[in-house]
């Protein structure tokens, strides 16, 4: 017997028109079919990222996060469901609500406030949540690699300096390296990636920075953790201290503190760990140069356009009397000391 409207309508409860926009239907029908109709909508800004994040206003004042994944980023989806799995009894993790395989997630919201905003809205408690913070990357350190992806190893940091050096000298300045310039970076990549490549291993979150950590009660929660993979046991420290909006009021005594903290609970020999953490720490550093001119250049993230200068001034402080620091620093002098000041 065909059924009624009343019945299609129990069966299928109807979103008002438009609430979810029409790009994202598949998110739409999960949120109809697992009762997470929202009353509004707020798209959220994009990251370097093809994956879209929405935040879905549920009666009551109750909200959600619903995640787009295009077809090309498949595999990111089915990866970051298997880290949150292994992530989830050491570390606070969103709580998958719904997954239709298809692209379309819905997921616990940690909130508005992330620990970047954080730190800019109450400079005394920056001490508390870093060390926070530090704890949280300390006890994903101490999780045995799962084989999610595969390992950093120079060849992976090697072409991530690569595609630095195209994004800050061909793409936004228009200014690509000379021969002699071009031999020079590469002597420097090449002797960097193989020194952090043999650095002692942890897990590494990947993307351990205050906009993918959020407070919540007693700690610290991640998200973003679909790259998780074993790599130098300094990365994620790197990558939470000197990162986007920490360059504006990190300083040294700060810095130092936390990375005290962090070696007394890993037991590690502090001295070696402070000379590991400054070489990976520019490693980073380049290749978020590079991230940052790249969205620049193509006319996406704006934001960045605020923490490029500091990143470049950051890669600058760390070039050392090594003779390959020394040949790189000279094109630095001459090509990105100017953007450093701004």
């Amino acid at each position: 017997m065909p059924r009624t409207p009343t019945t299609r309508a129990a069966a299928e409860p109807v979103l008002p028109p438009d609430v979810i926009p029409p790009e994202f239907s598949g998110l739409a029908a999960l949120a109809r079919r697992t009762r997470h109709d929202p009353v509004a909508v707020d798209v959220l800004p994009g990251d370097v990222g093809r994956r879209r994040y929405l935040r879905l206003r549920l009666p009551g004042g109750k909200t959600v996060i619903g995640v787009f994944y295009p077809p090309e980023e498949t595999d990111s989806q089915r990866r970051w469901n298997a880290a949150r799995a292994i992530l989830h009894e050491r570390l606070e993790v969103p709580i998958l609500l719904a997954d239709d395989s298809a692209g379309s997630q819905i997921l616990q919201d940690f909130g508005e406030t992330d620990l970047a905003a954080l730190f800019l809205a109450s400079a005394s408690e920056r001490d508390l949540w870093l060390e926070r913070a530090a704890n949280a990357a300390c006890a994903m350190a101490g999780i045995p690699d799962p084989g999610i992806n595969p390992p950093f190893d120079a060849p992976f940091f090697r072409r991530e300096l690569d595609l630095a050096r195209e994004a800050v000298f061909d793409l936004y300045l228009r200014e690509p390296l000379h021969p002699a310039e071009r031999e020079i970076h590469d002597r420097w990549a090449d002797a960097l990636t193989r020194e952090i490549a043999s650095h002692p291993r942890a897990l590494c979150h990947r993307d351990f920075h205050g906009n993918n950590l959020f407070p919540r009660s007693g700690g610290v929660g991640a998200i973003d953790f679909q790259d998780l993979r074993s790599g130098p046991d300094t990365y994620d420290l790197a990558s939470l201290l000197w990162e986007r909006t920490t360059l504006e009021w990190m300083d040294e005594d700060r810095a130092s503190r936390t990375i005290r903290r962090f070696v007394a609970a890993r037991r590690l020999d502090g001295d070696g760990f402070r000379v590991r953490f400054d070489r990976v720490l520019l490693q980073r550093a380049w290749k978020v140069c590079g991230t940052f001119a790249r969205a620049l250049a193509q006319g996406r993230g704006e934001i960045y356009r605020r923490y490029l200068p500091g990143e470049i001034a950051l890669v600058g402080r760390l070039l050392s009397d090594r003779s390959e620091d020394r040949g790189f620093r000279g094109i630095w002098e001459k090509r990105l000391a100017g953007l450093a000041a701004r």
